[in-house]
């Protein structure tokens, strides 16, 4: 590992069976303690002796104790990290071997993942004091009251029969909710108002309250709270969030965008687009300065990475986890421990709401299940491309499983049912079994349900079909990726299974081009935002990467001969993951110096159109009609040549 590292290890007053020397880890600095607020001292004393950048924190005491307490003495911070293996390894796992090998793999995965990660990006975010409540339960006008403590309250009443006291007149709304729109900080609400009939009106509040008896079509996000019949409680704990998000604060990025690989469309015209429907909360439009590109509203962004996962050019990155620090955490969890073990390891891609929750009442109850499920937690399964799950397959995981929410507060999960699609048929085709992959979701109330399915799932797979193999991550993007996964399944299994045909909705095609009509004008290659077309100069002939092609439709719009069908297809053969050549043609010297200048294909139909047009004839009548297959340097002396005889041009 570059970065020295330091891993302090609580045993929870002895009550853990944590044993620092059955722990295979990359550092030799490891401490084990029993009291955080006695033995901490020394892990700092540790760090600043062996001038350690990045401690690595298994303890259930605050972070912020941590941070405090290495931060006291004003040395530089080390970077925390923090992994949760008392519910997560030691609580539900009662195996001891079984516990340690499921901790050294968290351990050495929160290491990688760490050294791969990039710092965070920030914008500046001003959230005032205006909040507008919408609602048709007297619940809601109680908030109004409660709220004017910490806020500015607006009512905007959906009942009639509601009264409020004390809202002042310029306040106080009624009428029936169109739409909310916007993010924290500057939110839109339409409605139509009661004492004018039809007539639809907008107000402006930092954040918005929805107080209903059921439940709202509008997508509750940060700072639009959507609360169904609340209790009392419920709405106190209300009271106390809008607080905590007024003022000003630093917002991260979560998603960095590349234009230059953007497949939003080329020459005039748009394509691709599948950012636009991907994102459930429109922080994504095509800019209105640029329709071929699009603009991310960082502000509006609630970090779900759906439009990552959807993305087929990777132009849309997660910043964090970044890419490589993604794929690190993963190849940090599968790679062989020291001796080897011939687990049969499930990697658990989990959300951080319902997921995370369901580990930890697992462990804290606890719910057993296999210690060879691997949790690695995303800030949204929609987040999973097909690249990461057929990954975890190349780097020896023997199943996948994604856990998430019930019902996600991003809304519908069409993205991540496309990206599953997609790993199924790819299982399928190499006969692997589709049943390897599997989704979960969980609710409040089906722990012990959900832990049974998991259990039964992770206990029911066969030996991984494909073994570990270290990873050099050069290459990150979802096609990059994805194609190195498919090269990895057709070697090790020895199967090239094929053409499978595809939904449009999956972002792949076979470009068929009709050579015969082919003149290597360049134009596809020109407006491939991934470079699916080449043209190799050297053997003068049109080359082309069928799992580079993301269907965006480009080649086959642009092209002047009309000679480019897409295929919604994917082929898994070795053939499909490196250019092959599509088209090819000859080079013709110049009628004059013999120097090659131009392919044939593209002489005879340059010859073809401007000999077909009769205002051109006598240009090139006679000896002039050597010109065109001179180079434009013998050209252009001929022309000369021409015009001094008497030829007006």
């Amino acid at each position: 590992m570059a970065a020295p590292w330091a891993v302090f290890l609580c045993d929870c007053r002895q009550t853990l069976r944590v044993e620092p020397a059955r722990l295979d880890l990359p550092t030799l600095h490891v401490q084990c303690a029993s009291d955080p607020e006695r033995d901490a001292p020394r892990f700092a004393e540790l760090l600043r002796r062996e001038r350690c950048t990045h401690a690595l924190v298994a303890c259930c005491t605050p972070p912020e104790f941590f941070a405090e307490m290495l931060g006291a003495d004003g040395n530089r911070l080390p970077l925390l990290h923090h992994v949760n293996l008392k519910e997560f390894c030691f609580w539900p796992h009662p195996d001891s071997a079984a516990a340690h090998a499921k901790a050294s793999r968290l351990l050495r995965a929160a290491m990688r993942a760490a050294e791969a990660q990039g710092d965070p990006e920030y914008r500046p975010l001003h959230v005032g004091d205006r909040v507008l409540i919408v609602t048709d339960l007297p619940q809601g006008v109680r908030l109004a009251e409660q709220v004017r403590a910490v806020a500015q309250p607006s009512l905007l009443l959906l009942d009639a029969t509601l009264v409020a006291q004390g809202v002042p007149r310029w306040r106080l709304h009624r009428g029936q909710l169109l739409s909310v729109s916007g993010r924290l900080g500057d939110f839109h609400v339409t409605f139509t108002e009661a004492a004018s009939g039809a007539e639809t009106r907008e107000l402006h509040a930092d954040q918005v309250v929805l107080v209903t008896r059921e439940a709202p079509p509008v997508k509750a996000r940060t700072g639009c709270h959507v609360l169904v019949n609340p209790s009392e409680a419920a709405l106190a704990s209300l009271v106390a969030r809008l607080g905590d998000l007024m003022g000003d604060f630093l917002k991260v990025v979560h998603v960095s965008y590349d234009a230059d690989i953007c497949a939003g469309g080329a020459s005039g015209r748009e394509a691709c687009g599948m950012c636009l429907s991907a994102c459930p909360y429109t922080a994504i439009a095509r800019d209105p300065e640029n329709h071929l590109r699009v603009r991310v509203d960082h502000l509006a962004c609630e970090g779900c990475g759906a439009c990552v996962a959807a993305c087929p050019t990777s132009a849309l990155r997660f910043t964090d986890p970044a890419p490589a620090a993604f794929y690190a955490r993963l190849a940090g969890l599968l790679a062989p421990l020291a001796g080897g073990d011939g687990e049969r390891l499930v990697v658990l891609f989990h959300c951080g709401e319902e997921g995370r929750r369901l580990l930890e009442e697992a462990g804290r109850r606890p719910l057993p299940y296999p210690a060879t499920v691997l949790p690695v937690e995303v800030p949204c399964l929609r987040f999973v491309s097909a690249a990461a799950m057929l990954t975890a397959f190349r780097l020896g995981a023997a199943g996948v499983a994604l856990l998430g929410c019930e019902t996600c507060q991003h809304g519908e999960r069409e993205v991540l049912l496309q990206q599953l699609a997609f790993g199924h048929l790819t299982l399928e085709a190499f006969a692997l079994g589709k049943e390897r992959l599997r989704l979960f979701t969980t609710a409040s109330g089906q722990e012990e349900t959900t832990v049974a399915s998991l259990s039964r799932f992770a206990q029911s797979l066969d030996a991984a079909p494909l073994r570990w193999q270290e990873v050099a991550w050069r290459q990150t993007g979802n096609r990059e990726v994805l194609a190195a996964a498919v090269g990895a399944f057709i070697e090790q299994l020895g199967r090239e299974p094929g053409q499978r045909r595809l939904p449009p909705s999956q972002p792949f095609a076979f470009a068929e081009v009709n050579a015969a009509g082919c003149t290597l004008c360049r134009s596809c290659v020109n407006v491939c935002p991934v470079h699916a077309f080449q043209l190799d100069k050297a053997t003068s002939s049109l080359q082309y990467k069928h799992f580079a092609c993301t269907a965006c439709g480009l080649c086959a719009a642009v092209c002047p001969e009309q000679v480019i069908a897409l295929r919604h297809e994917v082929y898994f053969e070795r053939a499909a993951l490196d250019y092959q050549t599509v088209v090819q043609d000859e080079m013709v010297g110049c009628s004059k110096c013999g120097k090659p200048f131009v392919n044939r294909k593209a002489l005879e139909a340059v010859e073809a159109r401007v000999l077909s047009l009769a205002s051109l004839l006598d240009t090139f009548s006679g000896k002039r009609r050597a010109l065109l297959r001179m180079c434009p340097d013998c050209r252009a002396v001929a022309a000369m040549f021409e015009v001094e005889a008497g030829w007006e041009p």
